[in-house]
């Protein structure tokens, strides 16, 4: 019997088309549906690469920020702070093409500073905005910003610091001593208005005109039997003096031996004590008149001992006089006396000054202001081994050449701790910023939180 199929394979082959289509019209949107879900994800993923890649550099601008606009505290107006940390900030981001834009130019970030003074802190904080281009083609987000915010304290170092100054009288006749008491004070007004943690850095001071030295108040440092103790005599007779006779004989001379150019201690080997008396008969009273004959090579400035306070320093300073020829070398012997450990508690009685050399909690620096030359090769040999010794017992050595003659620039280069320790200047201004460039190297940057 036939049967009559056709009907039926008519009907079966329309089904299957209709299923064709509609599985045809699934897959389409089931495909679309990947692709949208494949784009947006990768859109999403390069888009939080972009915004996690900003948020990385951002951290890094802003800590370079706050440790610029830290370090310059006491040096810039607050106006300057901020420009300051704008530009390290937006430095950052020139070359990179991950910002939002507004036409064809890139937004940079946006910087704050907020300062405290009496503290030593800065606060930066800078925003910016990250563009979304792809995530905003498929409608999901637009420009993300992302903010980094840091604090930073400039502290003063905990460091013992020993200022020599070239006080001669060629400093004095040729202008320059002027320029050298103005700087250095600058810099110990400004070195002094950062914040303390603990003790800071204590501050010492070491005139240079010649070998001979003021080191008052200690009489006990010279030899035996030089310190006169009736003055006048005990005969009939008058004083040709005014005022304290102490402050008239506390200069010394150079020891001889080693202990002439080393820091041996006074406490083993004393000074030599400069100092004379003579009378002449007064014709009207017909009685002797003594007098106290010290040389005028002899300064009344003292070398001034590790001294937290700095008040003392900068009076000290501002009454120097130019005296005597130039010897460097002794004054950076002076300066390596007041920092070694050997002379501790002969100073001012402290058990604990100065500390001992390569103390992991204090720096030993000291600054050499220089602006002639010696007067003999023997000083310039001493210059050189001080200045080798300093070197080798960790302590930072600092140089400025203020004018100072070219043959001893090699010298004063040598005795810098680097090149960048060594600066040369020309005039009052270079002077001035070659102490505070000294002062932001030896400021402490640290960071909260």
């Amino acid at each position: 019997m036939l049967v009559n199929i056709i009907p039926g394979v008519q009907i079966f082959n329309c089904q299957a088309r209709r299923l064709h289509r509609a599985e045809a019209g699934a897959a389409a949107l089931i495909f679309s549906l990947a692709m949208f879900i494949v784009i947006g994800g990768m859109a999403f993923t390069i888009d939080v690469s972009r915004i996690y890649a900003v948020k990385a550099r951002l951290s890094i601008a802003v800590e370079m920020a706050a440790t610029a606009a830290a370090t310059n505290l006491h040096f810039l107006p607050e106006d300057d702070l901020g420009g300051l940390a704008a530009e390290t900030v937006n430095a950052t981001f020139r070359q990179m093409n991950l910002l939002a834009y507004v036409g064809s130019s890139p937004v940079p970030p946006t910087v704050s500073v907020i300062t405290d003074i009496p503290t030593g802190r800065v606060t930066v904080t800078a925003e910016a905005a990250v563009s979304t281009t792809l995530m905003r083609t498929v409608s999901f987000f637009d420009d993300v910003t992302v903010s980094k915010s840091i604090t930073a304290e400039q502290t003063m170092p905990e460091a013992e610091l020993a200022l020599v100054l070239d006080a001669s009288a060629s400093m004095e006749s040729f202008g320059k001593l002027e320029d050298v008491k103005s700087a250095s004070r600058d810099f110990i007004a400004r070195l002094g208005s950062e914040a303390r943690r603990d003790i800071g850095a204590t501050l010492a001071l070491a005139p240079v005109g010649n070998g001979l030295v003021n080191i008052a108040p200690h009489k006990d440092w010279v030899a035996t039997g030089s310190w006169p103790v009736n003055i006048p005599p005990r005969v009939p007779g008058v004083a040709a003096w005014t005022g304290e006779l102490a402050d008239q004989r506390w200069c010394v001379d150079s020891r001889a031996g080693a202990a002439g150019v080393d820091d041996t201690p006074p406490d083993q080997v004393k000074f030599p004590l400069v100092l004379g008396l003579s009378s002449v008969l007064d014709p009207l009273l017909g009685l002797p008149l003594f007098t106290v004959t010290t040389t005028d090579d002899c300064r009344n400035d003292r070398i001034l001992p590790l001294n937290p306070s700095f008040a003392d320093i900068d009076a000290e300073i501002s009454s120097l006089s130019g005296v005597g020829e130039t010897a460097l070398g002794r004054g950076m012997l002076w300066a390596e006396r007041l920092l070694s450990p050997r002379w501790q508690a002969l100073w001012d009685g402290n058990a604990a000054s100065p500390v001992a050399y390569y103390d992991p909690a204090v720096e030993k620096i000291a600054i050499l202001v220089a602006g002639t030359g010696n007067s003999d090769e023997a000083e310039d040999l001493l210059f050189s081994d001080v200045c080798t010794r300093l070197k080798t017992n960790g302590v930072t050595l600092y140089v400025i050449d203020y004018l100072a003659p070219t043959s001893f620039a090699p010298g004063l280069q040598e005795c810098a701790t680097s090149a960048g320790h060594y600066f040369d200047v020309s005039s009052a201004t270079e002077l001035s910023e070659a102490f505070i460039s000294i002062a932001k190297f030896i400021s402490v940057v640290r960071f909260n939180g």
